[in-house]
């Protein structure tokens, strides 16, 4: 279900515009919740089993619609994202994006020729580069992770046909938007561990076909992006990867919905995955940010407390507990939260 209408806002310029849209509905269930403990595989320690801390993820997706198991149509299939294809179906994820087109972090994006990251036709188009731009990398791993993190959720809870898709979507829907990136900062073991995980998604029956492969790409991930986070993100630049996740969260919401019924389960799967990864990524970062604002570390966490609500359980309920007008307000009201890092 798209609504025009919310949709015309392109980032931070359009929060103060509806930040007043209304109020978070409905009960919250556990949509705060952290991914547990098993999951931080460390990027400094190892193999050290699924414990450590988390640095960050996934890469974003170009504007993907998971349109149930089998009916995909993935950026990473023939996409259609300038040279090589890179920036997949160029829709929504380039709205994500936005954050980093040309003129935002330090000129980020502004080189357009990195094969279009970010999506043909989506608002940031081929000025977001994983090449150029620290912050649009990191955001790019972030949602590979977001997609694991829906993945691992529910092949744990028995929901495997459901979670095996999810398996497949960072390598081939993200990475061709993040690989550029990887390569520039030496990172080429990931799209290999990718690889493997989506090649071995479809015969997996319970957790343990894939836990290993999982944790090896979980790693390799957190890798990646400690390399960006050693030349020194700013506060700015996280507050923009939380952004983007976030914001393709509230899309994937959207997408998912017809006449106020989920019609498209994995893209609210995907929705949760993401701000999950949003959470855990904010969390990490606090240090940073509590140095430069502590007042505003502590309302970007609540709005994004208030944002989650809206992803109560894996598998959908029934009926919205969020109405999808009231997430676009809770989007803008995370951007005017996160405002005192970006100016």
């Amino acid at each position: 279900m798209k609504n025009q209408t919310l949709k015309l806002w392109t980032g931070i310029g359009m929060a103060t515009l509806i930040a007043g849209c209304g109020t978070l509905g409905g009960e919250g269930g556990e949509g705060g919740e952290h991914h547990d403990d098993q999951l931080h595989a460390s990027a400094h320690g190892g193999e050290g089993g699924e414990g450590g801390e988390h640095h960050g993820g996934e890469g974003g997706e170009g504007g993907e619609h998971h349109g149930g198991e089998g009916g995909e149509h993935h950026g990473g299939e023939g996409g259609e994202g300038g040279e090589g294809g890179e920036g997949g179906e160029g829709g929504e994820a380039g709205a994500a994006f936005s954050y980093f087109a040309a003129g935002g972090e330090g000129g980020e994006g502004g080189e357009g020729g990195e094969g279009g990251e970010g999506g043909e036709g989506g608002e940031a188009g081929s000025s977001v580069s994983s090449v150029t731009s620290d912050g649009a990398y990191v955001a790019m791993l972030q949602m590979m992770q977001g997609h694991l993190l829906a993945a691992r959720e529910l092949i744990k809870s028995g929901d495997v046909a459901e979670g095996r898709p999810h398996l497949t979507h960072p390598f081939v829907e993200v990475y061709p938007m993040a690989e550029p990136g990887l390569e520039h900062r030496g990172q080429n073991a990931l799209g290999g561990h990718l690889k493997v995980l989506a090649e071995k998604s479809g015969g997996i029956q319970d957790w343990s076909d894939i836990n290993q492969q999982f944790q090896a790409a979980w790693i390799a991930i957190e890798k990646a992006v400690s390399n960006a986070d050693e030349q020194g993100l700013s506060s700015a630049t996280v507050s923009k990867v939380v952004l983007s996740l976030t914001k393709q969260a509230v899309l994937e919401y959207d997408e998912a919905l017809d006449e106020g019924q989920f019609v498209a389960v994995h893209e609210y799967q995907d929705g949760r995955g993401f701000v999950r990864a949003a959470r855990e990524y904010l969390d990490g970062q606090q240090a940073l940010l509590k140095r430069d604002n502590k007042e505003a570390w502590r309302m970007a966490s609540e709005a994004l407390d208030d944002l989650q609500k809206a992803w109560p359980t894996a598998v959908p309920p029934e009926q919205p507990v969020v109405p999808v007008s009231n997430l676009y307000a809770a989007q803008a009201r995370l951007e005017l939260a996160l405002a005192p890092y970006l100016f």
